[in-house]
């Protein structure tokens, strides 16, 4: 059946969403529950015909001498007016290190483009295919999705490939797909999956189909996925994830599902842990004791990893939420219930140290943040032989929501901070070194030229992967000899024309505490709240005309960030 498609008016913005369709679409990969395996799953919207459909695959572009598997299908009941068709199916007998073709067809063999994947290496090929690419990244809007291709805006929720085929080259996401082996995204999808009776989630699919259909594309909850409808698309979208921790029930029908609200997996090096930091704020529709139960799991699966580091050595736990920050109110409450626990049970700050876990990363934050290794707040600033868990906020993928301004002073622990959009790479060497990049992805105000420049630059070092030790955790060096800065960039500095000390890209400070530069409460402090609030308003409206609508530094219902202009003042004014 030919797709039948309509124009969806959206806040002013317009997409194109298939609306009844036989075809496969929105095709995306997912790690398998061994190495020799690979996950693919796709959705239709055919009403009349709830029909599993199948892939195939090969060593062969042209899919000659292919291997076939059967899927399955199951209907997505959450989205008023409309039925629609979820699929997954399995790829099994692959060989490590190597490179495969494929593509969906449907059950009235209608066919997908056809795609292709590398394998993961297993121990016989590793050397070879070190160092292995891993990107990360949260908060990816379907429109403002800038970290997708340069030429992704606010205009429109459409970013797919033909979007992407005139941008930068070499530069974003789809510009990866030949060298990462991994992509994780780490909570808050298409703002939001259920909205405008789903079809936003539909068109995210889409716009993501050109790197999830040839890279692993492994997730984690946001509180974006928080609501009914949005926790259900999430559930079903991704039902393919090497799910290991049981089942969860949706307001789907059929509601059972493997549980992909936390989980984990081995890729390469790697051990990767997908956890629910919504289930600390009673959401995501889980039963009560949902959040004794993840931690529970949690504990058993960070001792399975421990005792197989000799094979996997780098842990990497990632949720949505932050446990370390430094830009505004999320930082307090909201990061130490998920620090310390709930009236101080299920902590994750000592469990991660405890089983020496490498990296915690999340977003929620749309800005950037990388800590030194750290340990209830005291950090040696050294990133060879790391003696706690470093943390790193990367929420800056792109959405409506925009930046983030940072209102707080930098902490000695933060080595470096930014609120221009980006992701994360990971390159992992060997079982000993990982070189860190964040990418920025920002063409708000910045020039085409700076699309795709690595802002930080960082290795780690890690000869001893194993627990750290409470008798010799990272040691506040500060109070004897002074930390070094870290380093701050602030997208209003250049908006602004603001400078620190002749410095206009970075803002100095020293943690004596004889001088702080803190960008926005200083502006404020000194022009007054009223002059910030008709520079901000200036901004939007220029930002609307370059890039389209949006909700300017994140003042939306989430509540957090630079608070809300009522009344003629802040209600969370920081100045």
């Amino acid at each position: 059946m030919a797709t039948l498609a309509i124009i969806l008016a959206f806040c002013g913005v317009t997409t194109t969403v298939a609306t009844n369709s036989s075809a496969p679409v929105q095709v995306h990969l997912a790690l398998g529950y061994t190495p020799a395996t690979m996950a693919v799953a796709w959705s239709t919207y055919d009403s009349s015909l709830p029909a599993a459909g199948s892939v195939e695959w090969s060593l062969s572009k042209d899919l000659s001498a292919s291997s076939k598997s059967a899927g399955d299908v199951r209907p997505f009941t959450m989205d008023q007016g409309r039925v629609w068709y979820t699929h997954t199916a399995n790829m099994t007998g692959l060989s490590p290190s190597t490179r495969y073709y494929y593509r969906v067809i449907s059950a009235t063999s209608e066919m997908s483009q056809i795609f292709s994947f590398q394998t993961q290496p297993d121990a016989s090929t590793m050397s070879s295919s070190l160092p292995e690419l891993h990107l990360i990244y949260g908060d990816m809007g379907a429109s403002d999705a800038f970290t997708i291709c340069n030429t992704c805006s606010g205009k429109s929720l459409v970013c797919d490939a033909s979007t992407c085929a005139d941008a930068k080259p070499n530069a974003g996401l789809y510009a990866e797909i030949n060298n990462a082996s991994h992509i994780v995204h780490t909570g808050d999808f298409a703002y939001n999956l259920e909205d405008e009776g789903g079809t936003v989630g539909d068109q995210f699919m889409v716009n993501i189909e050109q790197i999830a259909a040839n890279v692993p594309y492994m997730v984690s909850i946001g509180n974006h996925e928080n609501s009914a409808g949005s926790l259900a698309h999430f559930t079903e979208r991704f039902r393919h994830m090497p799910s290991n921790s049981g089942k969860v029930a949706t307001g789907n029908s059929p509601s059972e599902a493997n549980n992909n609200w936390y989980y984990s997996w081995d890729a390469g090096l790697v051990h990767y842990i997908a956890m629910s930091t919504e289930l600390y704020f009673g959401v995501s529709g889980g039963p009560d004791g949902i959040l004794d139960k993840q931690f529970a799991w949690l504990q058993a699966d960070l001792a399975k990893a421990q005792a197989n580091r000799k094979n996997v050595p780098w842990i990497i736990v990632h949720g949505h939420r932050s446990i370390y920050c430094s830009c505004d109110a999320d930082c307090d409450k909201e990061a130490n219930r998920v620090k310390d626990g709930i009236n101080g049970k299920n902590g994750m700050e000592d469990i991660l140290f405890k089983y020496g876990v490498d990296m915690y990363i999340n977003g929620h934050e749309h800005d950037y943040e990388r800590s030194w290794p750290v340990y209830k707040g005291q950090t040696d600033q050294s990133n060879v032989n790391p003696k706690g868990t470093i943390y790193v906020v990367t929420g800056a993928a792109g959405s409506d929501e925009l930046h983030e301004p940072f209102t707080r002073s930098q902490p000695k622990w933060s080595a470096y901070r930014s609120n221009t959009f980006g992701y994360s790479r990971m390159y992992f060497h060997n079982y000993t070194h990982m070189h860190w990049q964040q990418v920025q992805t920002d063409p708000t105000f910045f020039g085409p030229e700076l699309y795709g420049r690595v802002i930080d630059d960082a290795w780690f070092i890690q000869n001893n992967h194993g627990p750290f030790s409470v008798s010799d955790p990272p040691n506040d060096r500060c109070a004897e000899t002074p930390c070094q800065p870290g380093e701050s960039y602030d997208h209003w500095l250049p908006m602004l024309n603001l400078t620190c000390e002749g410095n206009t890209t970075h803002v100095g400070m020293e943690f004596s505490g004889k001088k702080e530069w803190e960008l926005i409460s200083q502006y404020r402090k000194h022009m007054g709240s009223g002059k910030w609030k008709r520079q901000e308003l200036n901004l939007l409206a220029k930002a609307t005309a370059e890039l389209g609508g949006g909700e300017w530094e994140d003042i939306h219902v989430d509540g957090n960030s630079d608070g809300k202009w009522s009344d003629g003042k802040w209600a969370n004014d920081l100045s």
